[in-house]
């Protein structure tokens, strides 16, 4: 079976619980993508993203809603070696700072959709 979603191929799905200290990273190929959760005293919520060699760090500040707080697109993340590329979508639920709920979809499919917004 293969599963799109408007256009885009799902490469993976599913949901973790984690705690608010722990990292969580996914290796496709040869490129890393790592999250982890951050709390700051403005309360706002941001995304930060940094690319170290062949490793993307994606900072997710103030991630603390229990009605959860995601992306309304999925976001362009990399380009695979097949031409095609990938794409991020995730939501995140938590009671306060600890545990979260993180669900996720990695998709890939050509340059045609714009940058995620979040919600």
């Amino acid at each position: 079976m293969e599963v799109f979603v408007d256009g885009l191929k799902v490469l993976s799905s599913g949901s973790l619980i984690v705690d608010s200290e722990q990292k969580i990273s996914f290796k496709i190929g040869s490129m890393t993508f790592v999250f982890d959760f951050l709390n700051d005293d403005s309360g706002e919520k941001n995304v930060i993203q940094d690319h170290q060699g062949n490793t993307m760090y994606t900072h997710l500040i103030n991630f603390n809603s229990s009605v959860g707080t995601g992306m309304k697109k999925p976001n362009q993340m990399a380009t695979l070696s097949t031409g095609e590329y990938l794409y991020f979508s995730f939501a995140v639920y938590s009671l306060g700072e600890s545990p979260k709920i993180f669900h996720y979809t990695w998709l890939t499919g050509p340059a045609q959709r714009e940058g995620g917004n979040d919600e």
